[in-house]
């Protein structure tokens, strides 16, 4: 089922090598054939374990599965880069809340035998497209996992911008900006900002405003077919940022207008069998146990 496995890891995180090394040995024990990203493994010493580099640009089609070993921003930037490529996902959590990498490194070696072994739940996610266009030309083109967010820039003004759905016109608000959130991504920035928390298989997402200057904005839950558009108002000349899972950077002017849909491919997220998401967010929201 899963014979070709290309592994990720924490950028410059020589702590990672361990679980790395770890991985390796079980895999190839299992007969499988083991790949390390050229990015963020370019340091590993490859040589003793037989195993090969690859690029990201790299034709990935024959891989049959990616194991990231990091933090869930680790594996953020890994599912904005392989998304197109159909690959099935694994988190083994090296962070700190890890609802993306939810499998512990003590149980690492057991979790990916059963895996490996067919024994695993799995759901598809979505994920965000955003293009940002200045006269007709498009200047930025990037994928979200979590969240596209339109920010404020190092200033105490707040930014003004209208947010238009499916070209009709939703709102006009002066704030410290707007995160357009997954599900996914609902339980990271946007649930700091107040916004509801989403089952991560639904197909919408969420507009959360952030500190707007009216008490009456409130978080909107929206289609997943729906297109969303920012358009700043003059005032925002140099003021702001449109930023991508909080890595990836565009500035933006009042002359850009930012769109912003799903994404055509949806990632499949493996996790252990008996993965429950309620216990995951009881977990790590310290909801209590039950009475």
């Amino acid at each position: 089922m899963f014979n070709n496995i290309v592994i990720y890891g924490k950028y410059n995180g020589i702590q990672s090598w361990e679980l790395i090394d770890k991985a390796i040995h079980f895999l190839q024990s299992r007969h499988k054939t083991v790949f390390l990203d050229a990015f963020s493994c370019a340091d590993f010493p490859i040589d003793r374990y037989g195993v090969k580099l690859v690029h990201r640009d790299e034709d990935l089609d024959n891989m049959d599965l990616a194991i990231v070993v990091g933090g869930d921003g680790t594996l953020l930037d890994v599912a904005r880069s392989i998304v197109t490529k159909h690959i099935p996902v694994i988190g083994i959590n090296l962070g700190r809340l890890g609802f993306l990498t939810d499998i512990s490194p003590s149980v690492m070696i057991q979790s990916l035998s059963d895996i490996i072994n067919g024994e695993y739940d799995h759901e598809k996610r979505n994920l965000l497209e955003v293009t940002i266009i200045k006269n007709n030309k498009v200047l930025f083109n990037q994928v979200a996992f979590n969240d596209v967010v339109l920010h404020k820039n190092d200033s105490p003004r707040m930014v003004e911008f209208e947010t238009f759905i499916d070209n009709r016109f939703l709102s006009s608000q002066r704030s410290d900006g707007l995160i357009v959130a997954t599900p996914t991504g609902s339980t990271a920035y946007a649930l700091s900002a107040g916004g509801p928390i989403l089952d991560p298989t639904m197909d919408v997402f969420s507009l959360v405003s952030i500190n707007p200057h009216t008490m009456s904005n409130r978080p909107l839950v929206i289609s997943g077919q729906s297109e969303v558009m920012i358009r700043p108002h003059e005032n925002c000349e140099g003021n702001a940022s449109i930023i991508c899972d909080g890595q990836v950077t565009f500035h933006i002017t009042a002359d850009h207008k930012t769109f912003i849909k799903r994404h055509a491919n949806l990632l499949t997220m493996i996790h252990p069998k008996g993965h429950d998401h309620l216990q995951l967010l009881r977990a790590k929201l310290n909801w209590g146990q039950k009475l």
